[in-house]
């Protein structure tokens, strides 16, 4: 089969075969899709894919192929997914467990181990998309590699690649604001809408409309079922729903306090890979679908990439059913919020028609969250350049914007371990 190239970076992951199952579930579609998942480990790979067309079955529309080749891969590509993890889960298990001796909370997107990720993560995204610059320039970025933002970053500033970024998040907040009024969260457009505005991991719902009547008080009288990991103090006294990793600018004392003495969640994933692996082995000898990849819970492919891939192709080729969709986006700023560079990485409602993306202006925005999100912007675009440049001084003054450090000292450790970390060389 012949059709619209698509070809996953980091498409080893134990969850990709969760890509192929909500392409398959998916209405409508009337374009073929090659589907070419790349990885660096062959056996694992083999595995992965063979579970992938399981989960394909007989679909006419989808065809799966996989290869270690990431140049012959790319090749006439007209998506690339970067799902990458550079480091593994192993290195995942440092960005969660060093901040904690420095008495700050650990994770892989935010905050000293977001960091540390990107530390690792943004020089091989940016062979990638070099890469992709070269052997497939027309293709289109859906950038999918954490920390999103900063990676997505990294490669409009120093690629001509055009990205995208995805995150499940907004799609999490926006549910659970449907849950807490009873109303469906995928009824009509007019059912439930809202206002949406930040970075990833860094988003905030600023307004919420219910068949047209303005509901944000009533969303604000519920703080503590929508905002459920940040004072609802916090969230009434500022007037916008803050999405959950918010939790970690806001409680950093209470977030240590939680993980503390804990296993690191990546440990935990180490473990669930193992089993998923071991079950792919016997789905794939018995010809039928994996049982312990629900546990995985990715609900991401189904929730937005493979929506946002969908809307791409089918729309660029003019399937009625796919124009103008609109989903929260990764999106470059260029004019849409007037308080931010043009050249930031923003996550804001974007309507996708006809293959192209408009990024929709946001509507009013409390002071402070504005003022909040003008100083993670600066943090992650000095850390871009600190890192793609290997500028200690300059990695030291982002550490020092980072919302959740708060002394020099603390940024200094930070920038001393993330930079010997693995996978980094500072």
């Amino acid at each position: 089969m012949t059709g619209v190239k698509v070809v996953v970076l980091g498409g080893s992951g134990v969850a990709t075969p969760g890509l192929a199952e909500a392409l398959v579930h998916s209405q409508d579609r009337s374009q073929p899709i090659d589907l070419v998942l790349v990885g660096r480990t062959a056996a694992k790979l083999e595995k992965v894919a063979a579970v992938a067309q399981i989960m394909a079955g007989a679909d006419p529309l989808l065809a799966i192929t996989h290869t270690t080749d990431v140049e012959a891969a790319l090749d006439g590509a007209d998506y690339v997914i970067n799902q990458i993890r550079v480091g593994g889960l192993e290195a995942r298990a440092f960005d969660e467990s060093y901040p904690l001796a420095l008495g700050l909370p650990g994770e892989e997107t935010v905050g000293p181990g977001g960091f540390a990720n990107a530390s690792r993560t943004i020089p091989v995204a940016l062979e990638y998309a070099k890469l992709v610059e070269r052997v497939c320039p027309q293709a289109t970025m859906l950038s999918f590699a954490n920390p999103a933002s900063v990676v997505q970053y990294a490669v409009t500033a120093y690629t001509s690649v055009n990205a995208v970024g995805l995150c499940d998040g907004p799609i999490s907040l926006i549910n659970t604001i449907a849950a807490a009024l009873d109303a469906p969260a995928d009824g009509p457009a007019d059912e439930l809408s809202v206002d949406y505005v930040g970075m990833h991991h860094f988003g905030w719902v600023t307004g919420v409309w219910r068949r047209g009547e303005d509901i944000l008080g009533e969303v604000l009288d519920r703080a503590a079922e929508v905002a459920k990991d940040v004072d609802p103090a916090i969230v009434r006294a500022i007037g916008a729903v803050p999405g959950s990793y918010l939790n970690y600018v806001f409680h950093p004392d209470r977030m240590v306090e939680r993980k503390r003495g804990k296993r690191p969640r990546a440990e935990e994933l180490l473990d669930l890979q193992d089993e998923i692996l071991e079950d792919f082995d016997n789905a794939i000898a018995e010809g039928r679908p994996p049982q312990a990849l629900a546990r995985r819970k990715a609900a991401w492919y189904r929730a937005i990439i493979a929506p946002v891939l969908l809307a791409l192709v089918e729309g660029t080729c003019g399937n009625p059913a796919y124009q103008r969709r609109q989903a929260i986006l990764n999106v470059v700023n260029q004019r849409a919020i007037p308080w931010l560079p043009e050249d930031a990485v923003v996550e804001i409602p974007t309507v996708i028609d006809q293959g192209r993306l408009r990024p929709l202006v946001p509507g009013a925005v409390p002071v402070d969250v504005q003022v909040m999100i003008q100083r993670n912007c600066t943090y992650e675009m000095l850390a871009v350049k600190a890192i793609v440049e290997r500028d200690r001084a300059l990695a030291l003054r982002a550490l020092l914007l980072n919302p959740i450090v708060h002394t020099y000292d603390q940024a200094a450790a930070v920038l001393e371990r993330a930079w010997a970390g693995p996978g980094c060389s500072g």
